[in-house]
């Protein structure tokens, strides 16, 4: 018996993962502490090193907040504006460098403030916001194909005790127009299409994820008021 016992512990041995620290066959244990050993084991040599975070992209996200941008319009969802707790404007926040947009709540009779939804029966429903000018300056930004529509998924962050929006203007479906089919005249869903360098993986390794929601308004953040400004300065 003696014997058998060191031979099975030996075989354990070559067929445990070098990195691993070996855990030992338990005789006499009841099912519960056998995976109670297991689990203490996976949590002695557990990692974020190798993961990815899944894009929620990859997932269905249909009642989840999110941001339309067009050619000529900006539009955000009903689940977006609701979970905005009350804000009826908001303000455009644009980091070129990380290429990142921001949406804060603000006041009606603040600078720059963009009235983003429409009152009706007590409850804030989403509205389209005409912006031209800087929907294309956006789309030149990215190096967008104007014949697409473009979708964002947005992450409800706080910052200095200020509830607001991140959009990650890198992260993003894109759609073509839609058309009716003929036969019936129903309007054709269309199919999303990912940016390119989606296709090797799964998401952003963890430690980039975590860094990816970290804002700091004094390192490149500006209103597209502030960019008008600035280009048409006499310096």
């Amino acid at each position: 018996m003696e014997n058998t016992q060191l031979w099975m512990n030996g075989l354990n041995q070559q067929k445990r993962p070098i990195t691993q620290q070996p855990v030992p066959v338990q005789f006499g244990l009841s099912r519960e502490e056998q995976l109670e050993v297991k689990r203490l084991a996976e949590e002695a040599n557990f990692s974020f090193e190798g993961y990815q975070v899944v894009r929620r992209e990859f997932i269905s996200h249909r009642f989840d907040p999110a941001m339309t941008i067009r050619g000529n319009s900006i539009t955000f969802n009903n689940s977006c504006i609701s979970k905005l707790e009350n804000a009826s404007y908001i303000q455009f926040l644009i980091n070129p460098t990380e290429q990142k947009m921001i949406i804060r709540p603000c006041d009606e009779g603040a600078r720059d403030a963009i009235r983003w939804c429409i009152l009706k029966a007590d409850k804030r429903k989403s509205r389209q916001i005409t912006c031209k000018i800087f929907a294309e300056r956006l789309y030149e930004m990215m190096g967008w194909d104007p014949v697409y529509r473009y979708r964002l998924q947005g992450m409800k962050i706080r910052y200095n005790n200020e509830q607001m929006y991140l959009f990650d203007l890198n992260a993003h479906e894109c759609f073509l127009p839609q058309k009716k089919d003929a036969a019936t005249g129903k309007v054709k869903a269309a199919a999303a299409k990912f940016p390119q360098d989606w296709q090797s993986s799964f998401g952003m390794k963890v430690a980039e994820h975590d860094m990816s929601t970290q804002v700091n308004f004094l390192d490149g953040y500006i209103s597209p008021n502030d960019t008008e400004q600035t280009e048409g300065s006499d310096e």
